[in-house]
C-alpha cells in the first residue's frame, strides 16, 4: 500500500494544535506517523513541502448545500427549481472540498437533497466532504420557514420548500419519523423567526411550546440529535431547557438560558460572521434592505450574547450559513477572525470551533478533528499558520493541498513561496 509522505512540514498537532515539525505520513487512509525525519520507502508518494503548515481538515457546522448565489427566500425556494437546487448542491460539495472542508453538517435542504448528496459522496459518485444531513426544516404556519405572503399558496403546502409546515404535536412527531425513514442524521427545527424572513422576525416564536416539545421528545426517543434555530429569548429558553444538541444563531441569550445550556450540554452555533455580513455589508452583497435592517437592529445584541456564552463555557462551533451573493460557500472560515476579534477567543480556541469542537458535536472526535496518529488523514496544507493570522483562511491562495482519508483530492502546487 502506497504511503503519502508530507515532508518537512509544520503540523498543528493534537487538540491544542501544538506546532510540530517533520514528516507526516498517511497509510490506509489514516495518519500513520508524525516523525522528525521519516525513513522513506521506494513506493512512497513524497511531497516536499518545506515551509508549509498542515492542519486538520476544516468543518462547517451550519451548512446548506443548496445555497448558491442567493440573496433572499425567493431565490432559495421559487427562483430555482428543485433540479437546479440539486445541481447547486453538487457544485458546492466539490467547492467546499477544494477549500479544505472535509466534514460538514447540512442543516436544512429542499426535498431530501442533503441526504442524497451525502449518499452520492459516500458512493463516490460526486466529490465532497463527509456530510451529516438534516432534511427539510420543521416549521409551522407563520414561523421561520413560512417565507411567502399567505396569498401565494393560499395556505396550501409547497412541496419544494426549504421548510415543512406542521400544525400540532402529532404532525410534529410524524415528520420526525418520516425524515428518519428518509435517512436524515439530524432533525432541524425552527423555534423562532429570523431577520432573514421579514414576515417572521427574530423576536417572534415560530412553534408553540407543545409542538417543539413533541419534535424534541420524538427525536430523543428515536435517538437522533436536534438542531434548533432559536433567536428569540423564549425560543432560546425552550431549546436550552429541552436540551437540544445545538442552538443555531442564539441572538437573545440571557443568564437563565446560559444556565440551562451549560446544565444540558447544549452547543451554540452562532453563524456570527454571516449575520454581521448582512448588517455591515448587506447592501453590497445584494441583500434586500428589509433583511439588512433587521440584522443591523440585532448585530450588537447577537455579538454580546455569543460573547457571554463563550465566557460562560458554552461549547461553540463554527457555521457559515453561506452561499449568498458575495458570501459564498466556505466563508465559514470568517468565524475564526470573528471569534478572535469580536469575542476575544485565543486563536487556538477559535480554530477548535472549525475542527475538533465540531467533531465532538458530531460524535466523530475519535477519528476526525485533530492531527493524531491513528485518525483519518483529513488534512489541509497551507501557506502560513492560521493561529498567527486569523484572516489567512479567507484567502483561497493560501491552500496548497487537501487530503481526504489519505488521498490528495485537491492540489494547487507543491511549492511553498
Amino acid at each position: 500500500m502506497t504511503r503519502i509522505v508530507l515532508r518537512n512540514v509544520t503540523m498543528l498537532a493534537g487538540p491544542q494544535f501544538e506546532e510540530q515539525t517533520g514528516d507526516l505520513v498517511t497509510e490506509g487512509g489514516r495518519i500513520a506517523s508524525l516523525d522528525a525525519q521519516m525513513e522513506l520507502r521506494p513506493n512512497d508518494e513524497v511531497h516536499d513541502l518545506s515551509g508549509a503548515v498542515v492542519v486538520p481538515g476544516l468543518m462547517d457546522a451550519h451548512c446548506h448545500l443548496i445555497y448558491f448565489e442567493v440573496a433572499d427566500p425567493y431565490d432559495i425556494e421559487l427562483k430555482k427549481s428543485l433540479a437546479e437546487a440539486a445541481m447547486d448542491a453538487v457544485h458546492n460539495a466539490g467547492a467546499l472540498l477544494d477549500l479544505g472542508f472535509t466534514t460538514i453538517r447540512d442543516v436544512g435542504s429542499r426535498g431530501n437533497i442533503g441526504v442524497e448528496a451525502r449518499r452520492a459522496i459516500e458512493d463516490g459518485r460526486i466529490r465532497g466532504p463527509k456530510v451529516h444531513a438534516a432534511g427539510q426544516i420543521i416549521s409551522a404556519p407563520g414561523g421561520l420557514g413560512d417565507f411567502h405572503p399567505s396569498h401565494i399558496f393560499d395556505h396550501g403546502a409547497y412541496n419544494y420548500s426549504l421548510a415543512l409546515q406542521i400544525v400540532g404535536p402529532h404532525e410534529a412527531r410524524a415528520v420526525v419519523r418520516r425524515q428518519l425513514k428518509d435517512g436524515v442524521d439530524w432533525i432541524k427545527v425552527g423555534v423562532s423567526g429570523t431577520g432573514f424572513n421579514p414576515l417572521c422576525p427574530a423576536e417572534r416564536n415560530g412553534l408553540s411550546d407543545v409542538e417543539f416539545e413533541a419534535v424534541v421528545d420524538e427525536a430523543r426517543q428515536q435517538g437522533v440529535p436536534v438542531a434548533a434555530h432559536a433567536e428569540s429569548q423564549h425560543a432560546v429558553h425552550m431549546a436550552a431547557a429541552q436540551g437540544v444538541a445545538t442552538i443555531e444563531h442564539g441572538i437573545y441569550i440571557d443568564d437563565q438560558a446560559l444556565d440551562a445550556m451549560l446544565a444540558n450540554g447544549v452547543t451554540l452555533s452562532p453563524t456570527l460572521s454571516m449575520y454581521r455580513a448582512f448588517a455591515q455589508r448587506g447592501a453590497e452583497l445584494g441583500i434586500p434592505k428589509e433583511i439588512v435592517d433587521e440584522h443591523k437592529r440585532t448585530i450588537e445584541i447577537h455579538a454580546e450574547s455569543v460573547r457571554r456564552a463563550y465566557q460562560a463555557g458554552v461549547p461553540i462551533v463554527a457555521g457559515g450559513d453561506a452561499g449568498l451573493t458575495h458570501f459564498p460557500q466556505g466563508q465559514c472560515v470568517e468565524e475564526l477572525a470573528s471569534y478572535v476579534n469580536v469575542l476575544g477567543m485565543e486563536p487556538h480556541e477559535a480554530f477548535a470551533t472549525l475542527t475538533i469542537n465540531i467533531a465532538r458535536l458530531l460524535g466523530v472526535d475519535d477519528s476526525r478533528g485533530t492531527i493524531e496518529v491513528g485518525k483519518q488523514a483529513d488534512l489541509l496544507v497551507l501557506r502560513g499558520n492560521p493561529l498567527d493570522d486569523p484572516d489567512l483562511l479567507q484567502r483561497p491562495e493560501s491552500r496548497i493541498m487537501v487530503l481526504q482519508e489519505g488521498v490528495v483530492v485537491a492540489s494547487r502546487t507543491a511549492t511553498v513561496d
